[in-house]
């Protein structure tokens, strides 16, 4: 029966939906079995599905739960309140804060918190508005200098990104913290990420049937994006390969590597499924000048993202060179290359608003409030 009540709750956490707050899983790199939550700052009301236990509003005040099979165990400042199936710290003002550690790591954040297990796995939920939400993933992904207006950039496509990619539904949260998801370092404290999350409130890029895109990024394109369907299968009209000039002066706009010549050789008859004397009967030398799909020589051809998952390139826009018994790679870029050129957006918000960079490198799509979109989606 337990089981019962923690599936229909799980069930009511994922069908409340609100495209204004953000359910993320916090500490899901690593299995939690016990955590604690201190008081920071405000106050907070705690309860769980049968019992409320009063207001956490003392700065010596220390929750301690644990994981119990499928319930979870709590402690208040050290005396056992029972177990239940889940627990609630709701915020009474959204500058209220908590400390939440896992023994290992400790970390601010505002916003409501939920607890509950699965399996005996600790689960604990940031019930958060999503621009603090975003303000935390730039911080965590982002990190701190840079401009006003590229900081505008990740707003959009990080709030955008929190609403497509919400693969955790199952589990009671929209997204995890880390990088499966996005990012979420809590509470953000550098006034410029405050600013540009609030000077983009609510924006949000849209195709032309309202579905928030995927707003995929990487660290330098090395020149030229590549179309999604040169990385995996389905071409998304979004992600259209364009030239960029903005990042070819960045720090990962260029790289090379050395294969022995026999290593190279094994792995294209390996794929090819040719001889190795049938493989070095061809040309192994190969130009790239402009992003292609596949890495050819002779009549034979492989992707060049299995090329780079293999050696585990910086990025599949490389040339090759066949010198002696060596293989050189000269390569460009860093990452899978689809959509934002982080280095490229850097540099280009220093002379172009974080619009215009958005529509640089995110093709046939709207910026809109998510108060309209979601309004247009009911008819």
């Amino acid at each position: 029966m337990k089981n019962l009540f923690l599936i229909g709750f799980i069930i009511s956490l994922a069908l409340s939906f609100n495209a204004k707050e953000i359910r993320v899983g916090l500490f899901e790199k690593v299995n939690i079995k016990k955590v604690d939550i201190f008081y920071n700052i405000g106050r907070f009301e705690f309860y769980s599905e049968s019992e409320t236990y009063g207001i956490m509003s003392n700065k010596n005040d220390k929750i301690s739960f644990e994981s119990n099979n499928d319930k979870v165990k709590a402690y208040m400042n050290g005396k056992y309140l029972g177990d239940q199936i889940w627990f609630r710290l709701d915020y009474r003002s959204e500058n209220n804060s908590v400390i939440i550690s896992n023994g290992k790591k400790k970390r601010k954040y505002k916003g409501n918190i939920i607890l509950y297990s699965i399996n005996g796995e600790l689960k604990i939920v940031n019930e958060i508005n999503i621009d603090k939400y975003v303000e935390g993933v730039i911080k965590g992904e982002a990190g701190y200098g840079y401009s006003l207006e590229y900081y505008k950039v990740q707003a959009v496509i990080s709030r955008t990104y929190a609403l497509h990619y919400q693969k955790h539904k199952q589990e009671g949260f929209d997204l995890c913290d880390h990088t499966h998801c996005q990012v979420y370092d809590g509470i953000n404290y550098k006034k410029t990420i405050t600013q540009a999350v609030e000077a983009t409130s609510e924006e949000v890029l849209v195709d032309s049937s309202l579905t928030y895109i995927n707003t995929l990024f990487h660290s330098n394109c090395g020149g030229q994006t590549v179309s999604t369907d040169f990385v995996w299968s389905k071409k998304l009209e979004c992600m259209e390969s364009i030239m960029d000039t903005f990042c070819l002066n960045s720090s990962q706009a260029k790289w090379k590597k050395t294969i022995s010549k026999i290593t190279w050789i094994q792995f294209l008859s390996k794929k090819t499924g040719k001889s190795i004397s049938v493989v070095k009967s061809n040309d192994l030398n190969f130009n790239q000048f402009q992003r292609k799909e596949f890495y050819e020589f002779g009549n034979y051809k492989v992707r060049l993202v299995d090329i780079r998952s293999n050696f585990r390139l910086k990025s599949t826009y490389f040339s090759v060179h066949d010198i002696g018994d060596k293989i050189i790679l000269i390569g460009r870029g860093y990452g899978h290359g689809v959509g934002l050129c982080q280095e490229g957006g850097i540099v280009m918000a220093k002379t172009h608003t974080y619009k215009e960079v958005l529509h640089h490198y995110y093709k046939n799509v709207s910026i809109m409030p998510i108060s309209k979109v979601e309004y247009y989606k009911l008819f």
